[in-house]
């Protein structure tokens, strides 16, 4: 029995597509698979007793990590509301993940011009959001738009 197991475990490896993808690629596709799912399905309750606006304002300001998977979401399930107007919803709720918002932005078809106007609206610095323009999609932003320094003696620890 342990040896059929063992074969089988080994026929299982080496039958794995070689298509450059990995385990952890996997397991990180059905992750962000299950987010984008668990974040529908938020969208979808919301929207019952909300408007899609305030659903980003409330969704964003919660989680601002979920940003721009709650800006694709409910774009998609309210094509009608403005992407410019959604765009800036969240920029004002999730400031922080300003540039993976732009960058969704841009994969949902806005105009990358209009990008620096909405993130000045949203007391953004539109340097940062050019970034998304210039750099093409982020999948996520790790560090915070505003670095703040801590002020010292200028000495520096050893």
């Amino acid at each position: 029995m342990n040896i059929l197991w063992s074969v089988g475990l080994a026929f299982s490896v080496m039958a794995a597509p070689d298509d450059g993808t990995t385990q952890t690629d996997t397991v990180s596709a059905a992750a962000a698979s299950g987010e984008q799912a668990r974040i529908g399905q938020q969208v979808e309750q919301l929207f019952a007793d909300h408007a899609p606006l305030d659903v980003v304002r409330l969704m964003a300001e919660e989680n601002p990590l979920d940003a721009p998977m709650v800006l694709q979401a409910v774009y998609r399930k309210a094509p009608n509301v403005s992407l410019e107007s959604l765009v800036l919803a969240a920029f004002n709720a999730a400031p922080e993940a300003a540039l993976a918002i732009a960058s969704m932005a841009l994969d949902l078809g806005l105009d990358a011009t209009l990008l620096p106007e909405l993130a000045i609206v949203a007391n953004i610095d539109p340097t940062t959001i050019a970034q998304a323009t210039a750099a093409g999609p982020a999948e996520t932003q790790s560090e915070s738009i505003i670095r703040r320094h801590s002020r010292g003696s200028g000495i520096s620890p050893s």
